[in-house]
């Protein structure tokens, strides 16, 4: 998602208020957001039915808790992403999951270039996955969410610098671990 004006921002706020008067009007909220914390909550889980279960509890919790919100000038999306990231991490404490294998993809046109991709993935997955929790989130909030620092502040109750120094470093884990070049070797190698 881009980052809002301040006009945006005050229709979001109109919004939320009508459904606070009238939960028929929470649709167009729900319509706005459910895709993007369905896509969140699979990037943490890596399991369908899992992330189905968990946006869908975290908008039955939205409305149930949708008369106690209080609007704090951020996109409503904040609020949302902490819920569902509070939830995914009550259903791993919970007895395990049993993963599934990911679906084949149909008609794949080239067969090497499906499963290089494939492997590409899954590298970018498995070095996300080794990041320390806080990188993690951090990374899959602005990248996965589309999120600002200011947005992903207010998710995980941190400043933004310290949001800004969480990416930083997670960034540079991945470079390491992907074994892409730092910016300051990109600029070396492009003066020789």
């Amino acid at each position: 998602m881009a980052h809002r004006t301040a006009t945006e921002l005050e229709e979001e706020r109109r919004q939320i208020l009508a459904a606070q008067r009238d939960r028929a009007a929470f649709a167009p909220l729900y319509e706005r957001y459910v895709d993007h914390i369905y896509s969140y909550v699979y990037a943490l889980t890596r399991n369908k039915e899992q992330a189905e279960d968990v946006t869908a509890a975290t908008f039955a919790k939205a409305m149930a808790e949708l008369p106690r919100f209080e609007w704090r000038g951020v996109p409503y999306s904040a609020w949302l992403y902490r819920v569902a990231a509070n939830m995914v991490s009550r259903e791993r404490r919970r007895p395990g999951w049993i993963e599934l294998q990911p679906h084949l993809i149909a008609d794949p046109t080239d067969p090497g270039d499906t499963v290089e991709a494939r492997d590409r993935a899954a590298g970018v997955r498995a070095a996300v996955a080794a990041l320390p929790r806080d990188q993690r989130q951090a990374i899959l909030l602005r990248f996965g969410g589309e999120l600002r620092n200011r947005e992903i502040a207010e998710i995980m109750g941190r400043s933004e610098g310290a949001v800004k120094l969480l990416t930083f470093r997670a960034l540079t884990a991945l470079r390491h671990r992907l074994g892409a070049p730092l910016p300051a070797e990109r600029r070396l190698r492009a003066q020789r």
